[in-house]
């Protein structure tokens, strides 16, 4: 009996984005869709999600790295997907924890998204198998049964420039849409809604401050806040939200009313 030898992934490339640029040609054979126009280094915001595909299936994205998965690939990879509006997100590695795995099924429970942890295995001649140890069911893949969604986002979402996908009702808090790597986000909380602008990366403080400039507070009310990874501009619509099922069509108006006078501002701007 042959007993077939592995080897690390790094033996065989010198990056992880290597590793990235060699897997889009192996983007079917991880077996989670039909997915066709992929390119690497995709941007999200002011990060760059490793692999991001269209095709019949709708969006794919891809996190990859070398040995075995740690959370802060898994972190990334829900960020994008997040931000993304993905139907699909896989986490590529060489092995992962139990609890990963566990989260993995759980995740697939009750998101809109499909999630698949897949093993990547070099042999000695360094060809590449791939093992998917996490996916979805297949009824949760059909069906996406037992799903909850959002009433109030349910209009906004069927159109105009906040149109997507259906809003689980564990995710009803929010909306987003990126924007010049600045992500703008719509917030319902029980009894308040507002547009947000938050801000990453080494020179958050000052492209806030550049976008600022497009907002004259003699025309509009904001409140500004800082944290160790990020710099935002909250917007106050209404002190009405969820829990105001009346007011509802009134708050869809004024918030993304709002969120679209935001958007297009910098949109057309050099910021």
């Amino acid at each position: 009996m042959k007993i077939q030898r592995y080897k690390p992934l790094a033996s065989i490339y010198n990056r992880e984005e290597d590793f990235s640029e060699d897997l889009l040609n192996y983007i079917n054979e991880l077996r989670v869709g039909d997915f066709e126009d992929a390119e690497t280094e995709s941007n999200v915001g002011t990060r760059k999600a490793d692999i991001v595909a269209t095709g019949n299936d709708g969006i794919l994205v891809v996190e990859n790295q070398f040995g075995k998965a740690d959370w802060d690939h898994w972190g990334r990879l829900e960020a994008y997907a997040r931000l993304k509006e993905a139907n699909v997100a896989v986490l590529v590695a060489e092995n992962f924890e139990e609890l990963m795995i566990v989260t993995c099924n759980l995740r697939n429970q009750d998101s809109q998204i499909d999630w698949y942890l897949v093993e990547a295995k070099a042999n000695e001649h360094d060809e590449i198998s791939f093992n998917q140890v996490s996916r979805p069911e297949i009824d949760i893949q059909t069906e996406k049964k037992n799903i909850e969604y959002s009433k109030f986002w349910e209009p906004i979402r069927k159109k105009g420039l906040f149109a997507g996908k259906p809003v689980p009702v564990r995710d009803e808090g929010w909306i987003g849409k990126g924007i010049k790597g600045i992500s703008l986000i719509l917030q319902l909380n029980n009894h308040a809604c507002s547009v947000l602008l938050s801000f990453q990366g080494e020179n958050r403080i000052k492209r806030r401050n550049d976008v600022l400039e497009l907002f004259p507070e003699e025309n509009y009310k904001y409140k500004l806040s800082e944290s160790p990874k990020f710099a935002k501009i909250l917007f106050p619509v209404l002190e009405k939200g969820k829990k105001d099922k009346d007011h509802w069509p009134e708050i869809r108006e004024k918030l993304t009313k709002l969120g679209e006078e935001v958007y297009y501002k910098i949109r057309d701007a050099d910021v």
